[in-house]
């Protein structure tokens, strides 16, 4: 919900006070846009029983680009920054294949989402030196992390790039540079405890290739 609380000081408390949602936004990814010339899109999905148009999309936001691989996304505050003035108004949703961060505005109409910032490949390759945005988290202050898998030219670097909060301005990474490390993947963290524990998948060079079977006889 774009309109409730921010979050919750537990899932128990979730299921017990939260929201059902009535609009679901979905990521849909053009597997052929090298032929088809198609780029990918997030689809809004009425979750109202009591619509006419429930379990249906209701709009599609295509992407002005090509190419991208829209993955994995999240909002630009969660309960990781518990603040009551705090909405969940956009999404951040990260290209895998193209580099860039589409921040997507979904509370001026839910049913209708609108692009509102682009991250773009020269940014993300400029200020992070870093390729392949994956997971997204916000920070207690309201900055945004991105974990990324690789460097400016795709080979193995784990980073994690930061977004200011409102303006969505790229402002570099989270980690120092001597602290980059090979591999990066999915991540998450615990205020409480103090701890972050990320997972490790592969350099962007190397996924972007596809699956051959040729690779795997080697």
């Amino acid at each position: 919900s774009t309109d409730g609380p921010t979050g919750y000081n537990s899932p128990m408390e979730a299921f017990n006070s939260g929201q059902k949602e009535k609009l679901a936004y979905v990521v849909c990814i053009s597997a052929k846009w090298k032929t088809n010339n198609k780029p990918d899109f997030v689809a809004t999905i009425d979750l109202d029983p009591s619509s006419s148009t429930y379990s249906k999309i209701i709009h599609k936001l295509e992407m002005p680009n090509l190419g991208d691989e829209l993955h994995h996304w999240g909002w630009n505050a969660c309960s990781s920054c518990k603040d009551c003035s705090a909405r969940r108004r956009y999404m951040i949703v990260p290209g895998l294949n193209s580099d860039r961060v589409y921040v997507i505005d979904v509370a001026s109409n839910p049913r209708s989402p609108k692009i509102h910032k682009v991250v773009e490949t020269q940014e993300l390759h400029g200020i992070g030196k870093s390729s392949a945005p994956h997971t997204v988290h916000c920070l207690p202050n309201g900055d945004i992390m991105i974990s990324c898998l690789g460097n400016e030219h795709g080979a193995a670097k784990g980073t994690f790039i930061v977004l200011e909060k409102d303006t969505f301005r790229l402002k570099g990474t989270w980690q120092k540079e001597s602290d980059s490390i090979e591999y990066n993947y999915d991540y998450w963290y615990q205020p409480r405890h103090n701890i972050m524990v990320s997972t490790e998948w592969a350099a962007p060079n190397t996924f972007r290739k596809g699956f051959f079977m040729e690779d795997v006889q080697k």
